[in-house]
């Protein structure tokens, strides 16, 4: 199993020889940069078998790049219902590998009207993607599978009981996305973070930069 980081909270996910993009090409939305052309002319090179998208933000979402791959690949994409040229709202079996859309809550009082869902990625292990959830939603989610893997954004370890909850749901890594560059970083998240960080923690976590490939759970 192998991610690559592609944009500002997503990524590049590949499992049992299927490619998932999720929220991998977005706009900018400053301090969050959008998806370098690097990146996205690597997708073009080799399409995904799968598109999701969360919602639709700008950090999270560029609509052309979702309708460029329609186009040339008749493609599904998953995402809310608002989602410009979404197929699908519920759950996709590509090979041995089951994606479902799972309704979620946006972090933030400001965003309760977003529509937005999160992601699990079920094959050889599972993965939960959050996107923008708020991670308190999922303390008692007993119908949903437990993750191997988690992929999120900063929040779900700014704060230590953010981090025991993820460690709570059964993950064994978690991968933090959605920090802007350090000298962007106005809001201090990165301090944050980090300092939830030091004060230890069970599981495997992974910073990733742009375009980095990080292998997950000895599997590539």
């Amino acid at each position: 199993m192998e991610i690559r980081r592609t944009a500002n909270a997503g990524v590049l996910l590949t499992l049992d020889g299927i490619s998932i993009l999720l929220d991998g090409v977005c706009r900018e939305y400053k301090p969050y940069p959008a998806t370098p052309d690097s990146e996205k002319d690597a997708i073009r090179k080799c399409w995904p078998d799968v598109v999701a998208f969360t919602h639709v933000h700008e950090d999270h979402y560029d609509p052309d790049f979702a309708a460029e791959f329609q186009r040339q690949t008749g493609g599904v994409i998953l995402g809310p219902e608002d989602l410009a040229g979404c197929v699908t709202t519920q759950e996709i079996q590509v090979g041995p590998v089951t994606v479902t859309a799972v309704k979620s809550r946006h972090i933030g009082a400001a965003f309760k009207d977003t529509q937005h869902v999160s992601f699990i990625v079920q094959g050889s292990r599972c993965i939960w993607f959050t996107g923008d959830a708020s991670p308190l939603q999922w303390k008692d989610r007993a119908d949903l599978p437990s993750p191997d893997v988690v992929i999120a954004p900063y929040a779900y370890a700014a704060t230590p009981s953010a981090l025991h909850l993820v460690e709570s749901l059964g993950a064994k890594e978690l991968v933090i996305l959605h920090l802007p560059e350090r000298e962007d970083d106005s809001l201090g998240l990165w301090d944050a973070v980090n300092g939830t960080l030091q004060e230890g923690t069970t599981l495997k976590v992974y910073i990733p930069s742009m375009s980095q490939k990080q292998s997950l759970l000895g599997f590539k």
